[in-house]
């Protein structure tokens, strides 16, 4: 095949130029490249060929501009176009080689060079909505650029593929945290991340909490340990096997009114309750759980409002003695053997071994009991964390749109007559707003007041939105324990229109076992 006439640099309709047939069989005209293409025509000149015999030039290279072109309305293209001659295979064979070469041979820009050419435009002064109009993005990308780039390793990971722009917002925000960083790079690109991210931040601030717990322990003039001493380790005395003055065994209390610097302390988390303003501690025994559905009702003498607390994770001290004789306690004969503090004296002189034996069974089953501790507390910590995640897709996918998804009327309906309740729940009048995205002090009455006659589409996903609040509430964090019918139903609906269910979730629905959950949290952590 030859190459014959001198190519010409033309500016046709794109109707006026034939697409031949071409290895790329899907042009895959996504929304994003058409509004490039009407933004700002066609760039690149299209090449093309003349063959004898066909009255239009025939696109070699480009049909993907061609074809947005034409979709857009455009009336003149660029065109590089050349004439060759040859036979029906060589000139076929030609083709196939040039289309393949064009298409390998480019080089896409790295998300890095495109956040630092997007950071140039926001310097020179371009607002983002004309960066995100101009390369037809979105203003989320433009921001996500603008943070990537105040990070090395952001911008490290963006060259070298690791991460996509948006995601490199989240990963900027464990800048300083390698641990964090490694397990974001791990699941980057796959439907866990945001999952991850959600767990990261919870863990965070779990630990800011325990530092902020140990802080205030050490400053008292305790030991904080980082975790339980070993069965071997004799510098620390459990509590278990100590007295007081009057032979009693210790109390929390009794401890904390003793000089700090005779104890160690091991922070266990546990969930408690606090008061919703001041955050000081309030016993579970001193509210009137009947007010928690009505906001209205009063407590009963002598207690408070649901309303007036709230649930969170305390860190609670168990002691350990460091100094018996300085706090001015004894041990059980037992105790005197274990820690060796005093071997002439037994628990039992008749039956040492024995005394052994029982005392080793306990400390077994108090280990067992930490150990299923927390593994509830890691699950319950991942059901949080999904929460979060699945709130704010359900806001901003799922009721974020004019017409409700796809199955909603059918599953409204399955909804409401198996529980007829749902619209009359409290909490689930509360969330309604937020996940509705409706404006501050706005209600879900106000909103359906503002349609129109022909609203009908919007009000079905107001009703939804209802509907999904209150069933949201009842989804605690612990729900993977006994998942009920109406939370298993919840997720299918939101799995079918397209959320990815976090590992906890697939627990709910049966798609996964909660100890191997809980192996792989432990392996991560």
């Amino acid at each position: 095949m030859t190459t014959i006439a001198t190519p010409e640099l033309l500016h046709l309709s794109p109707n006026d130029i034939e697409i031949e047939e071409n290895v790329r069989l899907d042009p895959r005209l996504d929304r994003d490249f058409l509004a490039s293409i009407e933004e700002h025509g066609v760039m690149v000149p299209v090449l093309a060929v003349r063959i004898d015999g066909q009255a239009k030039p025939l696109v070699r290279e480009g049909q993907r501009r061609i074809q947005a072109a034409r979709q857009v309305g455009l009336t003149s293209v660029p065109v590089y176009v050349r004439t060759v001659d040859g036979n029906e295979t060589a000139v076929r064979a030609q083709r196939v080689i040039e289309q393949i070469v064009t298409n390998d041979r480019r080089l896409p820009l790295t998300d890095a060079e495109r956040a630092r050419g997007i950071n140039q435009l926001l310097l020179d002064g371009v607002s983002p909505t004309k960066v995100a109009k101009g390369l037809s993005t979105t203003k989320e990308a433009v921001a996500a650029a603008k943070v990537a780039i105040e990070s090395e390793k952001a911008m490290s990971a963006l060259d070298t593929g690791q991460l996509n722009l948006i995601e490199a917002t989240s990963f900027v925000e464990f800048d300083g945290d390698d641990e964090a960083q490694a397990e974001l790079i791990k699941v980057a690109g796959t439907d866990q991340f945001a999952h991850r991210v959600a767990q990261l931040r919870a863990d965070r601030e779990e630990r800011r909490r325990y530092e902020g717990a140990a802080e205030a322990f050490t400053a008292k003039g305790y030991t904080v340990l980082g975790g339980y001493p070993s069965w071997s380790d004799k510098s620390y005395i459990s509590t278990n096997y100590l007295l007081d003055a009057e032979g009693k065994h210790l109390t929390d209390e009794a401890i904390a009114a003793m000089e700090a610097q005779h104890w160690a302390v091991v922070l266990v988390s546990e969930e408690a309750f606090v008061d919703a303003e001041t955050g000081e501690p309030v016993n579970e025994r001193d509210v009137d759980w009947d007010t928690e559905d009505d906001p209205e009702s009063e407590p009963q003498e002598g207690l408070r409002h649901v309303r007036t607390v709230k649930e969170t994770t305390t860190w609670r001290p168990e002691y350990y003695c460091t100094n018996p004789i300085g706090a001015g306690v004894t041990l059980t004969s037992y105790g005197a053997q274990r820690y060796g503090v005093d071997a002439e004296r037994l628990a039992d002189e008749s039956d040492p071994d024995g005394a052994a034996e029982r005392e080793r069974a306990r400390e077994e089953a108090a280990e067992k009991e930490r150990a299923e501790r927390r593994k509830l507390i890691a699950l319950n910590k991942l059901g949080e964390a999904a929460a979060m995640v699945r709130r704010e897709w359900v806001r901003d996918k799922l009721l974020a749109r004019k017409t409700a998804p796809k199955g909603a009327a059918l599953y409204l309906a399955e909804a409401l007559t198996n529980r007829a309740d749902l619209f009359n729940d409290y909490h689930g009048q509360r969330l309604a707003p937020e996940l509705l995205g409706l404006a501050d002090n706005e209600t879900p009455k106000m909103a359906v007041a503002k349609l129109t006659a022909a609203g009908d589409a919007r009000a079905l996903v107001i009703m939804l939105g209802m509907v999904l609040a209150t069933i949201e509430v009842r989804t605690s964090k612990d729900a993977w324990r006994g998942p009920q019918d109406i939370t298993k139903t919840y997720l299918r609906f939101l799995e079918e229109n397209g959320y990815t269910l976090s590992e906890i979730e697939q627990v709910i629905l049966g798609k996964r076992k909660a100890e191997t959950v809980y192996r792989q949290a432990c392996t991560e952590d």
